[in-house]
């Protein structure tokens, strides 16, 4: 998963240092982080919960454009990592060294039973990621330009692999209009959808060439959630074919 990093994190910010302790009397394992350590992450199947004892923790969401949405700092007594999903909807970073205990997912109940503050907290967390759920649904269409990009990057690759060339390397000669043109986005949507391939590790900047396509697998995986996406470059259509010499010539 996406490791945002922290600026003065004091510590490497892709690092987690957690240590695990004796419960101390408790059959529950307690988790040492080190300051900007991971708990969970967004997308990581949930397991356990925690109950903040000592530090503290920020929640926080990655939004489709890259920017980051902090839902809350959770404090000593807090529980953390409920919900109804069976996966995190967001991630908790220790803000400072911060100790938590762990819990089984079926111990919920019983922690929030007498426990006005963390019940409350359960049901937020229950609204909160069916919210999110919500939004991802209705928002899935901004994946789109970016699987689009992909089966477009994939298409050009087989064909500058046919004529004998490096088929990870897109020319810098690459109009940008042309492509989001045949695309059907705007260039500014393009662009977004280059930065996330970017942040995803697929493609770099390759200077005295253009483009360099890092993980052609990767990129063929995301195409294929496009349907109808060209798995070769003589599939295209011809007029788009037309288009698409335009951009790679």
């Amino acid at each position: 998963m996406l490791r945002m990093g922290f600026a003065d994190n004091g510590g490497d910010a892709d690092g987690i240092d957690v240590v695990t302790l004796n419960g101390g009397g408790f059959d529950s394992p307690i988790l040492r982080l080190a300051r900007n350590g991971i708990l969970f992450e967004a997308g990581d199947p949930k397991t356990q919960v925690y109950r903040v004892e000592t530090g503290a923790l920020c929640i926080y969401r990655t939004r489709p454009d890259l920017t980051i949405e902090v839902i809350e700092h959770a404090l000593a007594g807090d529980v953390v990592g409920m919900g109804c999903l069976a996966r995190h909807a967001a991630t908790a970073r220790a803000t400072i060294e911060t100790t938590v205990r762990c819990f089984d997912l079926d111990d919920v109940g019983s922690l929030i039973k007498n426990d006005t503050h963390n019940r409350t907290r359960y049901d937020d967390s229950v609204a909160r990621e069916f919210a999110f759920r919500k939004e991802d649904l209705v928002g899935s269409a901004r994946e789109r330009p970016m699987v689009r990009l992909a089966a477009f990057l994939i298409a050009a690759s087989h064909r500058i692999q046919e004529e004998g060339g490096d088929a990870t390397l897109i020319d810098d000669t690459v109009d940008c209009g042309v492509i989001a043109d045949f695309l059907g986005l705007s260039v500014d949507l393009l662009a977004l959808a280059l930065l996330q391939l970017e942040m995803r590790g697929m493609v770099e900047t390759a200077p005295f060439h253009g483009l360099r396509l890092k993980d052609i697998p990767a990129l063929e995986a995301l195409a294929d959630e496009q349907e109808n996406a060209p798995a070769s470059w003589n599939e295209c259509p011809s007029s788009s074919n037309e288009k698409l010499r335009q951009v790679i010539q």
